[in-house]
């Protein structure tokens, strides 16, 4: 059976928006996430950041100054893509799809199957209210944070409004450059 995987960057004290302002990248950090990409064949992304995604990919896969991150964006690309909305999308990016789901236990529905079918395993790239339910409704196997060393301030936490309990597992812990820990813990 596949694993869904929650992957997130968060600051210190759980922010997970305006990563743009606070979130670093080395070569190693993005290498190291290199090697978890090789894991998936599929990552899921909710509807609200698709675009963002798709055009920050395709243009970086062209124009990136970096060798590494033109690496990554390929392989970003070539991986087939879910994007989970509530109603029909047109979608550009290439081996992307979007499934529709009505309700929360339609989604539960839904990415069960998934989990069922052969393939490597899946991850759950954003945005917030995806996250956010896949966590409500523990309806994940891992948890890979990268957790960047910056008090953030002001912006959407990850784990406010969660009720729901999970016991889990660290896995595998490391620090990376620039003093990003990387966590990964599993159900």
């Amino acid at each position: 059976m596949r694993k869904v995987i929650l992957k997130m960057q968060l600051s210190l004290d759980g922010v997970v928006s305006g990563e743009g302002e606070w979130m670093s990248f080395s070569e190693s950090i993005v290498s190291d996430a290199m090697k978890y990409y090789q894991t998936l064949d599929t990552i899921i992304i909710g509807s609200r950041f698709y675009s963002f995604l798709s055009d920050y990919w395709q243009t970086a896969e062209k124009s990136s100054n970096s060798s590494i991150e033109k690496s990554f964006a390929a392989r970003i690309n070539s991986i087939d893509k879910i994007v989970l909305s509530r109603s029909p999308m047109n979608l550009s990016w290439n081996n992307s799809r979007c499934v529709n789901f009505k309700n929360t236990e339609d989604l539960i529905g839904i990415i069960k199957e998934l989990k069922n079918t052969s393939g490597k395993d899946i991850s759950v790239e954003s945005g917030i209210g995806i996250w956010k339910l896949f966590l409500q409704h523990c309806i994940f196997d891992g948890l890979l944070l990268y957790v960047h060393p910056i008090i953030a301030g002001d912006g959407i936490r990850l784990f406010n409004d969660i009720d729901a309990r999970a016991a889990l597992t660290l896995k595998e812990s490391k620090t990376l450059d620039r003093g990003v820990i990387k966590l990964y813990y599993e159900k």
